[in-house]
């Protein structure tokens, strides 16, 4: 049963990144469409991020199972509408239709493991949770990549997952248990306590917090009208929605548990959330960027770079269940996580031409040890303060925190890396185009740098490669606002007896 579940996490991660490697040929296959480059990247998270306090609040009043189940169909539903594209805009459509589907498998998965375990076990099992996707992100470009360049065509990069679920859709059907909320209301009832307007507003906002992300410098130049327009439409929704929870408008259930906000350590439980995910994302995109431009590395090659990396951090989260439960003062967890995290980012940071793959393995090494055990810690914590009932809306507050922090730190990865890269690269190459140079670094085929002399190669290479290396100073901020954090939680051992 719990493989089961775990296959579905998988493939949410999966889908998470499978694109990496994939974008080029969808691309080809469409015209060489160009411009929906980066909406090809950002509609999959619009619609994982955008859905997620509505999958928390569903599943805070209805069957989880069955909830499940439909998220899971949702999913296979848009990898369907992805493989069976005739246009690109199709494809940006299934992509965030299965982005929808997977937030709910992920709500679900978090939800059903947190309401069938006891506190003491309850870390060791999320902690597969994380171990799956930590598989599923590091194998989704290897998978895509693969499929790209095999007769199969990028198609059967979304179709396998249809394949994969349909054997794990029995098991998922038969054994995984239902779980009812402890509610008196009829279903009519909860249908309407579901705050509408307050999904609508959240959507919207991270819409519009995407785009700017995504779009700006690559679509559109940083100072456009369209870009200014996002620049007064995001804080205006933001403000929107903050008020209507606030004050509960046109609700009295409201969207997000904005009650969790005001405690102060469950709004530090949500920020070392979004750091732990926002350290795995970042490493993960950025090395095999680095692999593949500074020594040709094929998707498969690159991809294996990251193994000591994925390796470290599941050694390290399988043996961090059974050790919290004799060691469960968790502050010392997140401290000495996050100065491994400043130590292992410290040194990703000095990346550049002449760093060797040793290095850059070994440093990926203690990254991993820093983020294995507190990838989900913070749910076992959060959950642990709270009354039975209030694990739903804790759930919800967390994964909210994991799916905005992986793709917020995704986001301002990307523009960091594809920004300074195109710069640093356009100073080397005065005559191409700015936006060729950015689509070439950003995986589209072209041939400007193949009909480059070897000096000038080695100038854009060594340009790259220190652009990856100023990426991980984004994780260096993050360890040390998360060391400054666990300094000022409470220093308390945590209650995992049975309740």
């Amino acid at each position: 049963m719990i493989l089961a579940i775990l296959s579905s996490t998988f493939l949410y991660a999966l889908d998470n990144v499978i694109l990496a490697n994939v974008r080029p040929s969808i691309t080809d296959t469409f015209g060489r469409r160009m411009d929906m480059l980066p909406w090809l990247s950002v509609s999959y998270a619009m619609g994982e991020v955008g859905a997620n306090p509505l999958w928390g609040k569903l599943n805070d009043q209805f069957n989880n199972k069955f909830l499940y189940l439909a998220a899971v169909l949702i999913f296979e539903v848009g990898s369907a509408v992805i493989g069976s594209a005739q246009s690109i805009e199709a494809v940006v459509a299934g992509r965030a239709i299965a982005g929808f589907g997977g937030s709910g498998i992920y709500v679900g998965t978090i939800n059903i493991i947190s309401a069938i375990t006891l506190p003491a076990e309850r870390t060791q099992y999320l902690n597969f949770v994380g171990m799956s996707w930590s598989l599923g992100t590091i194998l989704g470009p290897v998978i895509g990549g693969a499929f790209a360049d095999s007769a199969a065509t990028w198609r059967w990069a979304f179709y396998i997952n249809i394949c994969i679920a349909a054997l794990a859709a029995p098991a998922c059907i038969l054994l995984v248990p239902p779980v009812v909320p402890s509610t008196s209301l009829s279903v009519v009832s909860r249908i309407k306590r579901i705050d509408y307007l307050g999904a609508v507003l959240f959507l919207g906002g991270v819409i519009t917090t995407t785009m700017i992300m995504a779009f700006g410098g690559a679509v559109y130049s940083w100072n456009s009208g369209a870009m200014l327009g996002l620049y007064v439409a995001m804080p205006v929704i933001w403000a929107i929605f903050c008020v209507q929870q606030r004050f509960h408008l046109f609700t009295t259930n409201r969207i997000f548990p904005a009650q969790l906000v005001g405690d102060w350590e469950m709004a530090i439980m949500f920020a070392w959330t979004a750091l732990a995910i926002a350290n795995v994302v970042v490493t993960i995109y950025s090395l095999p960027l680095f692999f593949q431009f500074r020594f040709a590395d094929s998707s498969l090659g690159a991809a294996a770079y990251t193994l000591p990396f994925i390796g470290s951090a599941v050694a390290s989260a399988g043996a961090g269940g059974p050790l919290l439960a004799k060691y469960p003062v968790y502050w010392v967890w997140f401290a000495g996580a996050s100065a491994l995290m400043l130590v292992s980012n410290g040194l990703l940071s000095t990346i550049n031409y002449d760093t060797g793959r040793g290095a850059v393995c070994g440093f990926t090494v203690i990254q991993g040890f820093a983020c294995g055990p507190v990838l989900q810690l913070g749910y076992t914590v959060a959950q642990t303060k709270v009354p039975r009932r209030a694990v739903p809306d804790v759930s919800a507050f967390l994964t909210c925190a994991q799916m905005s922090g992986l793709a917020l730190s995704l986001g301002i990865a990307t523009s960091v890396f594809l920004n300074g890269a195109t710069d640093d690269i356009a100073a080397l190459l005065p005559g191409v185009p700015r936006d060729v140079i950015q689509w070439t670094i950003d995986g589209a085929k072209t041939t400007i740098f193949q009909d480059l002399s070897p000096e000038t190669q080695a100038r854009v290479l060594e340009a790259v490669a220190r652009n990856v290396g100023k990426v991980f100073y984004l994780n260096v901020a993050g360890g040390a606002l998360g060391f400054v954090m666990s300094l000022l939680m409470k220093r308390q051992r945590l209650n995992l007896d049975p309740q």
